[in-house]
């Protein structure tokens, strides 16, 4: 044991010179710990917090819903027997006063609400429920509790009484919380809640906007409290019935998706940022190996025997890895720390600043195995250093591996180990074996195919005639040559640019699945039901230069859905929110030439413009499993009594962040001659909301505008951020990319040296030189930039589309220039590396050789 403490005491005495050369190793290293680290607390506080507080997130532990009709007595028999049962209706109408109107997102509750939380309200006596408070008093009026805001938008006081849906409400109190608010997700209007008595006696509860329906959800507390268990039993009870059954996560809706999409990105980009850290290792490792190869050749002439030595280097390996992955988990647990309440308000989730122990403790694990991993066989290499080597020129490189020695005896054990480990670990990050399996399986086959690419250049090269001109001839004599360092320059950076590649198209792929979401103008004001001359005087006021900018104005009426592709629409079993929606009674209608910018095919084809064809319809994409339909099949609406028959054209998604649209949308020439209203959306200038509110009012006083746009941006600036914060990790993971190949230079540095220090001896010039070196480099740097698109533009596509299940598409302009300014620095700090040797005189430089 002393032997061992004595070896690992010198080793890391021998190592306090040349401690500046290990800082891009210890960067690398830090930069995919901090990845792995900060995704893995984000993603366990996240899964805790659903996993913990499902039924509180839920308000009950599983939740049915559906946009056409309570439950039957029957159907709620069924419910009843899976445990207690809570009655929700949410819709949206307008709330009138005598001084105000407003938009409201309004919330019936039976008498059981909540199963479990509480409803927030200072007004709100303890111990009493919601659904006692707001009982109509000795005037027979139901009570209602309001957002804060909304008592300020209808000029009310608490007792003052207002309208809903033209049915007399009296306010109670102000509204702080609702228990199950995270899994509404972002609703449109400000929050009102009444009782399932007072919304019963309702009498207009049409939305004032099109696509916006009502919703009756059942919460149930279940008997045995398994919500998954209690999920599948209710699907296969309600199957086919036109119920949607959601647990919490379900509940959380598109935002959680959204997370889920940027966590597995973070995940692959940290595991790529370890691989590229790991590539740091060996490469630096393999060069500064190469030039302590005398002192090696010392030790093991004083008696040091192999195991002597792999201490020595390993305990060098071994300090520098504790470094970089401590620094890592500092900034990867600290951000963590510092944003998960941030996160935790964009999800609707509580989530407390915290720390993880065992999610930093497998990002370490991970970080010191890949060290090890990608160290080892540089260790073996220090091993099979011979004292004989005294007797040559020093510092020139160690043997070259023994990969037949090296598989078939015992010291492959080690590397095999950390293999396996490495795969547990990304596992236990994930929780994907599939993902962490594909992953290793394309590194290491990424790895075969850039040194069979580059052998096979060199085979090439070797066999072509030489170019008379000088410097082209030595730069590719020193690419072919036997001796030279051409083939690990091109592994790694070949794997470095494969991997900037893939995190590239990633963040593409990513920031437009985000910013599809959200990079449209949203709307500030909506109104419906709007003449065609008012129209006209709103869009004359509207324009460039003015405080709107942007005014559109899209037909509107009402039909129902009566056939679907021959069948009574009645008989169909539909399937999601939006299908049942469809078929609950006359629904919101439009036509349109110009597919919106907010929308985008899914399948099929959008018609021509001029389209004055066959009637077809475009559909939302739910629609296609909703109501069991395809391309080709054919719908038929019962337009003011007439029967309109259209044959399905596309499918596509459209996000409501960009304005409201509809569900069916008809070509021109359909539905054009029947009476329509017309939904206006309103754009203002950011910071001339009110300003635009007030003209509205004062202009056209008989106009209704409902204020959506603060509702819309909460959704477009999470989105933003998202899409801000991939681009920031995507940056990030290809400058520690650059780093790499910065570092995959030193390889053979001290041989280059040597060999331009005897070529000036024989008379080249320091420009030769230098141009040799530039040259040498910048067609090694293009020959691993080849393979690394195919292969990266290909891992991109694999890992968008079916991994992330994101649309896949490549930014060509911003592949372009990370890859000309990757193939330039390699090129460039290639020449900078015997910059020395070329500047100074032969002769002492010749003495060190």
């Amino acid at each position: 044991m002393h032997a061992v403490w004595s070896a690992i005491r010198i080793g890391l005495l021998d190592m306090r010179g040349d401690l500046r050369r290990f800082v891009l190793l210890v960067v690398c290293l830090a930069v995919g710990t901090a990845l792995i680290s900060g995704v893995n607390s984000v993603g366990a506080s996240i899964t805790r917090a659903i996993d913990d507080g499902a039924a509180e997130l839920m308000g009950g532990d599983v939740e049915l819903s559906r946009a056409d009709r309570l439950a039957t007595s029957d159907e709620r028999a069924t419910m009843d027997t899976f445990g207690a049962v809570s009655t929700i209706v949410d819709t949206n109408l307008r709330a009138e006063s005598g001084s105000g109107d407003a938009f409201v997102d309004l919330t019936a509750v039976g008498p059981t609400y909540p199963l479990l939380g509480q409803v927030l309200s200072p007004q709100l006596p303890s111990g009493q429920s919601v659904h006692q408070f707001l009982a109509p008093g000795d005037d027979d009026i139901h009570g209602a509790l309001i957002d804060p805001v909304l008592l300020d938008q209808l000029g009310l006081a608490i007792g003052d009484s207002f309208s809903l849906g033209g049915t007399e409400f009296r306010v109670r109190g102000t509204l702080t919380k609702l228990p199950d608010g995270p899994v509404r997700g972002f609703r449109l209007g400000l929050t009102a809640v009444v009782t399932d008595a007072g919304f019963a006696g309702v009498s207009d509860r049409t939305s004032p906007l099109p696509g916006l329906g009502t919703w009756y959800r059942y919460k149930l507390l279940l008997n045995d409290r398994d919500a998954e268990a209690g999920k599948t039993a209710l699907e296969a009870a309600f199957a086919d019935s036109g119920w949607t059954v959601r647990s919490a996560r379900d509940g959380l809706g598109q935002m959680v998706r959204y997370y889920d999409l940027f966590m597995r990105f973070l995940v692959i980009v940290g595991l790529g940022s370890l691989l590229i850290g790991g590539v740091s290792v060996w490469t630096g490792m393999q060069a500064y190996i190469a030039e302590r190869a005398s002192v090696i050749a010392i030790l093991r002439s004083m008696g040091a025997t192999r195991s002597r030595i792999f201490i020595h280097f390993f305990a060098q390996v071994a300090a520098l890895a504790a470094v970089g992955v401590g620094i890592g988990l500092l900034i990867g647990g600290g951000a963590a720390f510092a944003v998960l309440p941030v996160i935790g308000r964009a999800v609707g989730i509580d989530l407390a600043a915290t720390l993880h122990a065992q999610a930093l403790l497998v990002a370490a694990a991970a970080g010191l195995v890949t060290a090890f991993a990608f160290a080892y066989l540089p260790l073996q290499q220090a091993q099979a250093v011979r004292p004989v080597l005294l007797f040559r020129s020093k510092g020139l490189g160690a043997a070259p591996i023994d990969w037949r020695a090296l598989l078939f005896s015992w010291q492959v054990l080690p590397l095999a180990a950390a293999a396996v480990a490495f795969f547990v670990l990304a596992w236990l990050m994930t929780g994907d074996a599939m993902l962490v399996a594909a992953f290793g399986l394309a590194s290491a086959a990424s790895a075969i195919l850039f040194e069979l690419f580059i052998r096979a250049i060199q085979f090439g090269l070797a066999r072509l005639p030489e170019p008379r001109a000088r410097i082209p001839r030595h730069a590719l004599r020193a690419i072919s040559g036997s001796g030279q360092n051409a083939a690990s320059v091109v592994v790694s950076a070949g794997m470095a640019l494969a991997m900037l590649i893939v995190v590239l198209v990633l963040q593409t792929n990513l920031r437009q699945e985000f910013l599809g979401a959200s990079a449209f103008d949203v709307p500030t004001l909506v109104a419906s039901d709007l003449f065609p001359d008012e129209v006209d005087s709103l869009a004359a006021i509207a324009g460039s230069g003015t405080d709107i900018p942007r005014f559109v104005a899209t037909p509107m009426l009402r039909g129902a859905l009566t056939e679907i592709a021959g069948q009574p629409a009645a008989s169909v079993r539909t399937r999601g929110p939006e299908a049942t929606f469809l078929l609950a009674g006359e629904v919101p209608l439009t036509y349109r030439s110009q597919l919106p910018a907010s929308s985008r095919i899914t399948s099929g084809e959008w018609w021509p413009a001029d389209h004055t064809g066959p009637a077809l319809v475009s559909l939302h994409q739910s629609l296609r499993s909703g109501l069991g339909v395809d391309l080709g099949d054919t719908l038929t609406f019962s337009i003011f009594g007439e029967p309109i028959t259209a044959t399905i054209a596309s499918f596509r998604d459209y996000s409501w962040q960009g304005g409201i649209d509809f569900l069916a949308t008809f070509s021109p020439g359909v539905i054009d001659a029947y009476p329509t209203t017309l939904f206006a959306a309103v754009t203002a200038l950011p910071g001339r909301e009110e300003a635009v509110e007030r003209q509205l009012a004062a202009d056209f006083p008989d106009i209704r505008f409902i204020e959506i746009g603060d509702t819309l941006k909460q959704i477009t600036d999470a989105l933003s951020q998202l899409s801000f914060a991939a681009v920031l990790v995507g940056g990030l993971a290809v400058g520690n990319g650059l780093l790499v190949l910065v570092g995959s230079l030193a390889t053979g540095r001290r041989q280059r040296e040597a060999d331009t220090v005897i070529t000036k001896v024989l008379g080249a010039t320091r420009l030769e030189l230098m141009a040799t070196a530039f040259m040498q480099y910048l067609v090694l740097a293009t020959f691993a930039a080849l393979p690394a698109i195919l292969l990266g533009i290909g891992l991109g596509w694999v890992v968008s589309m079916l991994m992330l299940n994101v649309d896949f598409t490549v930014n060509t302009d911003a592949l372009a220039v990370v890859l000309l300014v990757a193939i330039a620095i390699t090129a460039t700090l290639g020449a900078m590396t015997i910059l020395r040797a070329a500047s100074a005189r032969p002769a002492r430089l010749l003495r060190d050789l």
